[in-house]
């Protein structure tokens, strides 16, 4: 019932980005970051399913990247030590299932909140399909209109307009 009134409530506001995921778990790779939402429930809701275990595998290797560029993960300088305890309060394992290999993540903390609000941050992101280009060109435009711009004058300081007065020389 609970998941009902979620539901409802993102088919609502989808016009505000505000969308219905489901976490799904599986071996590594297995499904996509962010799958084809269904509409598969009775509010007929899209629902994005995530692949979890591919998220946070594409984000522990983006965590091993050391040289800023693409795919560097930047990080605050005020986050605490316990922020970074639960980003990786999980690793990777390898299991043997009837002579095969199965990778999945096993948590080694009790608490992995962090780790759990990178993926779905990574997974809005893969939603909004974002142009990340396209934003950087517009940035650098407005920065650049900006710096073209005559600098305006305080409003309380006095510019002579001309006028009969004036207007003769």
């Amino acid at each position: 019932m609970e998941s009902q009134r979620r539901y409802k409530f993102c088919k609502q506001n989808a016009g505000n980005r505000i969308f219905a995921i489901k976490g799904i778990g599986g071996e590594i790779g297995s499904k996509p970051v962010v799958g084809r939402p269904s509409k598969n429930n009775a509010s007929k809701c899209p629902l994005f399913p995530i692949g979890v275990d591919t998220a946070k595998d594409l984000l522990f290797s983006r965590l091993k990247i050391t040289d800023i560029g693409a795919g560097y993960v930047h990080f605050s300088d005020h986050l605490q030590e316990e922020y970074f305890r639960q980003l990786t309060a999980e690793k990777v394992v390898t299991r043997f299932n009837k002579g095969y290999s199965k990778r999945t993540f096993v948590k080694i903390r009790q608490r992995n909140e962090a780790l759990d609000c990178m993926v779905y941050a990574l997974s809005a992101y893969a939603i909004l399909n974002v142009n990340v280009n396209s934003v950087a060109d517009r940035m650098a435009e407005r920065k650049q209109v900006e710096k073209d711009k005559p600098e305006k004058k305080h409003p309380l300081v006095h510019s002579p307009k001309r006028n009969f007065v004036n207007a003769w020389r």
